[in-house]
């Protein structure tokens, strides 16, 4: 049995990762930085659960030399925009050392194994529409130091597969969402949704509702990761994403329509970025020559969002 190690098995993508690796048979390993995060019910019972700080170099060093793993997502990252503006030191020490004390781990104690470190567009920056969609041949322009550390691990990803030979693969996601997701607009507008539901807020406070995303469902996102296990190319950077941008907006009223309820909002200023890309589509082009097509369309994305709020909230 081929086993796997999913860093960052704890969030959004690598919950919904865990179910499909093991599904498909492999022996599966998951950090998890805190076992009492959100997610951590969903591995329970079947994933050999490993608490690791990427920081801790001789605790990344043992874990590989004990787990061998046959292949590697490396999701495991400090991932929020607005905490890499508030200690953008934590956060370069997180994705970039991290990355670097995970490579070198692999590269001496699996050296064959698949790797894939999974990114972020953000490395993109901000882009007029005539460069829309972005393809993989854009060059940086980063915006914050969370994107900057993202750089970071996509040139260290290149680098071991270049100079040691390691079976490398670059993945840049847009913007990932869904069930289990936490801390992204749709996340927070369903969960502002299902409070007013539940009478606990009497209206949302919202952000900037003119920026236009590419949203895929991490459902079909971790089938794609799976897929480049087998047909991906080391070496290779793949954007993963749908192809079509949402504006905000639109995205919050189709959940006000799905809840069914005349919810309230309003703009306030702590909601609001320091800097907020407008627009930001890619382009899954290569990704989709390997085979893949996302599958769930958004109105069943957010209304499974909604659903899930309902349940981790409790009440009717």
């Amino acid at each position: 049995m081929k086993r796997c190690l999913i860093t960052g098995c704890e969030g959004f993508i690598g919950s919904h990762l865990a179910d499909l690796v093991v599904e498909k048979g492999l022996q599966t390993f998951g950090t998890v930085y805190e076992e009492d995060s959100l997610n951590v019910k969903y591995l329970r019972g079947k994933v050999n659960i490993l608490r690791c700080d990427l920081k801790d170099r001789e605790l990344v060093e043992e874990m590989i030399k004990d787990v061998k793993p046959d292949v590697v997502f490396h999701l495991a990252a400090q991932s929020y925009v607005t905490v890499s503006w508030e200690n953008p030191e934590v956060t370069l020490k997180t994705n970039v050392l991290g990355s670097f004390y995970l490579l070198e781990a692999i590269k001496n104690h699996a050296p064959g194994a698949v790797v894939e470190i999974v990114g972020s567009s953000s490395v993109y920056g901000p882009r007029e529409e005539s460069e829309l969609p972005l393809g993989e041949e854009t060059d940086y322009k980063p915006t914050s130091m969370y994107a900057v550390s993202k750089v970071g691990e996509e040139v260290l990803g290149y680098f071991y597969y270049k100079v040691f030979g390691m079976k490398v693969i670059r993945v840049r996601p847009f913007n990932m969402t869904g069930p289990r997701k936490t801390y992204d607009a749709c996340s927070d507008f369903s969960r502002g949704i299902v409070e007013i539901e539940r009478g606990l807020r009497d209206e949302l406070e919202v952000g900037n509702l003119e920026t236009v995303r590419d949203f895929t469902d991490g459902r079909d996102a971790v089938k794609a990761l799976w897929l480049m296990v087998g047909k991906g190319k080391p070496g290779e950077l793949y954007n993963l994403c749908s192809g079509r941008g949402w504006k905000m907006k639109d995205i919050l009223d189709l959940l006000i329509r799905l809840s069914g309820r005349d919810i309230k909002y309003k703009v306030v200023p702590h909601k609001l970025r320091p800097f907020d890309d407008p627009i930001y589509i890619g382009d899954s082009s290569k990704l989709r020559a390997l085979g893949w097509q996302p599958q769930i369309p958004m109105e069943q994305t957010l209304s499974d969002m909604l659903d899930w709020w309902r349940e981790e909230l409790g009440g009717d």
